[in-house]
């Protein structure tokens, strides 16, 4: 009986063995390929993009830059207005800011040459919209935190905009 076992089992345990190890070994490499592949996917994702032409950044401030400014100061006019009031009219704030939010402050944002700008302006309109939302809803905490998001954009935006070669020309 143990001649059997010797003669049968033993090779095919040591067959089934090699399998799994063989199969093991596959799968790692296989995961091993995909983690490759994945991160390399990451790093081309993270590579900063390619940088814009001066020109068409200095067309697009001539052409919507006035919109964009225009939409700033009107929303820290009515954040003015709503402070002077202790935001009992936050609600309306928000319904003439998304009036001021037109159609051409979309145009303006999707226009941008720049796809980091073109995010930063995004941003920037969506912390705008959001602190409005949380005043209406009458919390003054996540107002102020995303009322800080904007400013940092909001300043972001100034700064990038003051050293764009050709900023201050008609």
């Amino acid at each position: 009986m143990s001649s059997v076992y010797v003669r049968y089992l033993l090779p095919a345990l040591v067959v089934a063995a090699c399998a799994v190890l063989a199969l093991v070994g596959r799968r790692r490499r296989g995961h091993r390929r995909a983690v490759e592949e994945h991160s390399s996917r990451i790093v081309e994702a993270t590579l900063p993009p390619d940088p814009t032409d001066p020109a068409s950044e200095q067309a697009w401030q001539r052409l919507h830059g006035a919109v964009l400014d225009d939409w700033i100061t009107a929303h820290e006019n009515l954040l003015d207005r709503a402070s002077a009031d202790d935001f009992s009219e936050a609600r309306a704030a928000l319904d003439l800011s998304d009036e001021v939010a037109s159609e051409q402050l979309d145009i303006a944002v999707a226009a941008h040459p720049n796809p980091r700008r073109r995010a930063e302006l995004s941003a920037l309109r969506a912390a705008a919209r959001s602190t409005l939302v949380a005043l209406a809803q009458g919390d003054y905490e996540r107002a102020r935190q995303h009322h800080l998001v904007y400013c940092d954009y909001r300043d972001l935006w100034r700064e990038h905009a003051a050293t764009e070669p050709g900023a201050g020309d008609p």
